[in-house]
């Protein structure tokens, strides 16, 4: 599945890209927007949770199995995607919490390096740690971003690729696109979060787990023990904002 997953490497690359020569910078703190999940109920309910209803999902074609899983799941009001994979030597985690298609907020970390991500309608927030600065435009860029978030567009030249891994369609679209043909379903089905799931395996091995119980949505994709992303939290609320203003530094400081 690496192969498959590149887009998550390549937007951290973009970003190094864009800063190479610029006075730049940016630290470890927490993340650029809050998220928040609801809190559970101080007692269970007084009525037992009603069934899960089967999709009949098995029934269909591998392809019209997926097609119907990528519909469902860029519907979502909002979703959690988080795993890792495993790019030429370097370990690459992210969790991202998505609340419709220009919502979004979330961290990845690559090569001992740490960045925050936030989307707002058409503004992109980026924080990233002192490392991530560092390597991505010298002590210059440490200088100007440190503790600071970096706020760009969809527009903006060179970021447009974080924008893009900000919103939800295009980003699950492009985890989507690299994969092979569908091979087959893999025999029986198993659980995924709580929630049963049918596998596809595709012509490289890879798995795509489909929900059959409620909506189809994908619950994960996997391709061996450190390439794994998981999608939950369909339609949990998510609360994201935009950082302050006086720790925000807008692009054109980097021209």
């Amino acid at each position: 599945m690496r192969r498959h997953m590149t887009v998550v490497p390549a937007l951290l690359a973009s970003a190094t890209l864009v800063l190479t020569g610029c006075g730049t910078g940016g630290e470890g703190a927490k993340g650029a927007a809050r998220t928040d999940a609801a809190k559970p109920p101080a007692s269970p309910p007084a009525s037992p949770t009603p069934t899960v209803t089967p999709n009949g999902i098995e029934r269909l074609r591998p392809a019209q199995i997926l097609a119907r899983a990528r519909a469902a799941t860029v519907a979502a009001s909002s979703l959690r995607l988080h795993g890792g994979i495993r790019e030429d030597g370097e370990n690459i985690r992210l969790d991202m919490r998505y609340a419709g298609r220009t919502r979004a907020t979330g961290e990845m970390t690559t090569d001992g390096q740490r960045l925050f991500l936030t989307r707002v309608g058409s503004a992109v927030y980026i924080k990233g740690d002192d490392a991530f600065w560092k390597a991505a435009g010298g002590k210059g860029a440490v200088q100007l971003l440190s503790g600071k978030y970096l706020k760009a567009t969809a527009k903006d030249e060179g970021w447009g690729e974080l924008a893009a891994f900000a919103d939800q369609k295009k980003f699950l679209t492009e985890m989507l696109k690299g994969l092979g043909p569908l091979t087959k379903v893999k025999g029986g089905t198993t659980r995924i979060d709580g929630r049963a799931a049918l596998a596809l395996q595709t012509a490289s091995k890879d798995r795509i787990y489909v929900a059959t119980e409620g909506l189809p949505y994908l619950l994960r994709l996997e391709g061996g023990r450190k390439n794994r992303m998981d999608l939950s939290a369909f339609g949990a609320p998510v609360t994201v904002q935009a950082p302050p203003r006086n720790q925000v530094v807008e692009v054109s400081a980097l021209q």
